[in-house]
């Protein structure tokens, strides 16, 4: 990711891959926000750091084992292990599985992101839709979309 950030100095970096616990340190200082975010370790690191990088919580809606993130039935009880621990996420985010309806995956998103700016007066940004969905997914309500082969086709 370096090279990049070396040619095009004035982005806003966003990380979406799965993260080494590890490297999370290097990726806070640079990237501007973390769209996956699943795991207490990962919390516990971004705790002790100074970053000022904002975080999205991923969140495995469809409970896929193939994919990573908070199991939905667990989100509540994760975002407030990060509270208390002084970190605010941003937002919420999500891979459907390939398989999955779109319309019911980001229907039940939008609730939990809801319920979550309700309960908890977070700024509720929610990542979700890449190019062969993307508009489905502003329907219900995703303020960051995941665009790539649809801008090199």
């Amino acid at each position: 990711f370096k090279l990049h950030m070396d040619v095009y100095k004035d982005v806003n970096y966003h990380f979406i891959a799965p993260i080494q616990s590890r490297k999370l340190n290097e990726i806070t200082e640079h990237f501007q926000y973390i769209h996956t975010i699943s795991r207490s370790k990962e919390v516990d690191i971004l705790e002790s750091s100074e970053t000022q990088c904002n975080y999205l919580v991923q969140i495995n809606i469809d409970d896929d084992p193939k994919k990573s993130g908070v199991n939905k039935r667990e989100i509540y009880s994760f975002f407030e292990y990060c509270l208390d621990k002084g970190i605010t996420p941003k937002g919420i985010m999500t891979i459907p599985n390939i398989d999955s309806e779109r319309k019911i995956v980001y229907s039940n998103m939008q609730k939990i992101n809801e319920e979550l700016k309700k309960n908890y007066g977070y700024q509720g940004e929610l990542s979700m839709g890449m190019s062969n969905d993307y508009e489905i997914a502003l329907d219900y309500g995703s303020t960051i979309v995941r665009i790539g082969t649809k801008l090199f086709t």
